[in-house]
C-alpha cells in the first residue's frame, strides 16, 4: 500500500473509539473525537456521561486501554470541556464520587471501609490485594529477563512466572465472575447516573483476552532464549489489571457498599461464596 493511502493516526483512533461507542451508548453516553496531538487522544464525553461521577471509569477502564491496545502510538487521553447545557440526569448522584489526586494521574479513593467491616466488597477488595501481590513477584522476574537477556533465571523467578499464571487463571477468573454475576447486576438498580456496567463487563473480557496471551507467552517461553515477548505481554497483562483495579475501587466498590447494605450485602456475599465454591470444587476435580 502506498505511503498516502495508509490511515492516518486520526482514522486509526477515530475507527478505535467507533468499536467501544456501541458500548457506551448502551448506558445513555456518547463520546466524541476531539483531537490528537503528540500521542493524546483529545475527546467530548456526551448524553449520560456528561457530569457523571463515574466519567472517570469511562474514560479510563472503557477508552484508554481499548485505544492503547489498538493504536500503540496513543499514549494517554484527555477530556474535553463539555460544550453545551449538560444532558438530564437522574436526581440520584454518588455520594462517594471520586476525587482528582494531587499528583493528576487519576483518582483518590473517597471511602474505604475498615478491614473488619463487614461489606458486600471486602473479599473482593482481598483479591486485589493478593493479586497485587502476584504482580510484583511477577514483574521482579520480568525485570530479571529483560535486564538480562539470554541469563537463565532463577527458581524463584520461574516460580513467580508460573504462579501468577495460576492465580489469573484460576483466582481472578473467579473474582470476575463474582463481578459479572452478582454484583454488577445487583448495583444496575442504583446506579441511575449512569456508571457504564456494560463497559466494564467488557473490560473483564479484555482482561481474560490479556491474560490468555500471558499464558501463550509463558508456555513458548524458554529458559535461556530471548523473553522480550513474554515481557512486553506480561507489563501489558500487569498494567491492564491495575488500571481495572483502580477504576472498581474508586467508584464501583465505593457505590457498592453505600447501596447493598444488610441483609442484602448478606445475600450477594453468600452468592458469591457459592461461586467461589463450586469453582474450588471444579478445580479439585480437575486436579485428580
Amino acid at each position: 500500500m502506498s505511503q498516502d493511502k495508509q490511515p492516518t493516526l486520526r482514522s486509526r483512533v477515530q475507527a478505535a473509539l467507533d468499536e467501544i461507542r456501541p458500548y457506551i451508548q448502551a448506558d445513555g453516553g456518547d463520546v466524541e473525537l476531539v483531537a490528537v496531538e503528540n500521542g493524546i487522544a483529545l475527546v467530548r464525553l456526551m448524553g449520560h456521561c456528561v457530569g457523571c461521577s463515574s466519567s472517570q471509569v469511562t474514560l479510563r477502564a472503557g477508552i484508554e486501554t481499548r485505544l492503547k491496545a489498538a493504536v500503540p502510538e496513543i499514549v494517554g487521553i484527555e477530556q474535553a470541556p463539555d460544550e453545551g447545557p449538560k444532558a438530564t440526569h437522574s436526581e440520584k448522584t454518588s455520594p462517594f464520587a471520586a476525587t482528582p489526586s494531587a499528583s493528576g494521574s487519576g483518582t483518590v479513593p473517597a471511602q474505604t471501609p475498615a478491614p473488619d467491616q463487614e461489606t458486600v466488597t471486602n473479599e473482593l477488595r482481598a483479591l486485589h490485594r493478593q493479586a497485587e501481590k502476584r504482580l510484583i513477584e511477577m514483574e521482579t522476574a520480568l525485570d530479571f529477563l529483560s535486564g538480562n537477556p539470554g541469563a537463565t533465571p532463577r527458581e524463584a523467578h520461574l516460580k513467580a512466572l508460573d504462579d501468577a499464571e495460576k492465580f489469573f487463571i484460576q483466582d481472578f477468573a473467579t473474582h470476575t465472575r463474582q463481578e459479572d454475576e452478582v454484583l454488577f447486576p445487583a448495583l444496575i438498580p442504583f446506579i441511575s447516573w449512569g456508571t457504564p456496567m456494560s463497559v466494564m463487563a467488557k473490560e473483564h473480557r479484555l482482561l481474560h483476552d490479556e491474560i490468555a496471551n500471558y499464558t501463550k507467552a509463558l508456555n513458548a517461553y524458554k529458559a535461556g532464549q530471548p523473553a522480550d515477548d513474554l515481557v512486553r505481554i506480561g507489563r501489558s497483562m500487569a498494567q491492564r489489571l491495575r488500571d481495572d483495579f483502580f477504576q472498581e475501587e474508586n467508584v464501583l466498590f465505593v457505590e457498592a457498599d453505600d447501596a447493598l447494605q444488610g441483609a442484602r450485602a448478606k445475600a450477594l456475599r453468600e452468592a458469591m461464596n457459592r461461586i467461589a465454591a463450586a469453582a474450588l470444587r471444579d478445580r479439585e476435580v480437575a486436579a485428580k
